[in-house]
């Protein structure tokens, strides 16, 4: 549960710097990278509370 919730924490944090990223204009792949990799994090961590 622990993990759920550090997963959770990260992915909201890889999503603010692709927000940020958008932001300052940097490279679309850049950011495209950064928000997938955040939606991974995000929903491993929904799956792990789900799951319990």
């Amino acid at each position: 549960m622990i993990l759920a919730f550090l997963m959770l924490f990260a992915g909201g944090m890889l999503l603010g710097g692709a927000w940020s990223f958008y932001r300052s204009k940097k490279p679309w792949w850049a950011i495209a990278g950064l928000a997938v990799l955040a939606l991974v994090c995000l929903g491993i961590s929904f799956w792990r509370i789900q799951s319990g």
